[in-house]
């Protein structure tokens, strides 16, 4: 197999799996410094719009921690984006009180991401793998 295709191939799979990665550690981050529970009150929606026109809209919820208020903003999922008014569970750093997440929904988001960008990562180097097995046979 010719040596330009391998590293094509075997690259690609790599930018993909670099924010496969990436967004792993994020994930395990976050569940791992954020360790206090409170009840946040979604407060907005935040909406954006996408290069292909469509829009996301991301939850804007806020909480109270050690007798402070945070505003953050959560992950985006289409067709799954709480109600203003609604309470949520929160997830927050007690070391830093502005770092949360909701749980259940922001690391769904986390995970689907992860998951997507590690098999897209995987197709070009089984495809290598492939044509190196057939090319030797």
């Amino acid at each position: 197999m010719e040596l330009g295709l391998v590293l094509t191939l075997c690259g690609l799979g790599a930018a993909f799996w670099l924010p496969a990665i990436i967004i792993g550690l994020i994930s395990h981050g976050k569940k791992k410094n954020c360790t206090m529970n409170t009840v946040g009150l979604v407060i907005r929606i935040n909406s954006k719009s996408s290069g292909d026109g469509s829009l996301s809209f991301y939850p804007v919820y806020e909480y109270y921690a050690n007798g402070m208020k945070y505003t953050n903003e959560g992950a985006s999922i289409k067709h799954c984006v709480p109600q203003v008014g609604v309470k949520v569970p929160v997830m927050y750093n007690p070391a830093k009180p502005k770092q949360s997440y909701i749980p259940g929904y922001d690391t769904k988001v986390y995970k689907i991401l992860t998951i997507v960008f590690g098999i897209v990562g995987c197709i070009p180097i089984l495809v290598c793998i492939g044509i190196f097995i057939f090319t030797c046979l």
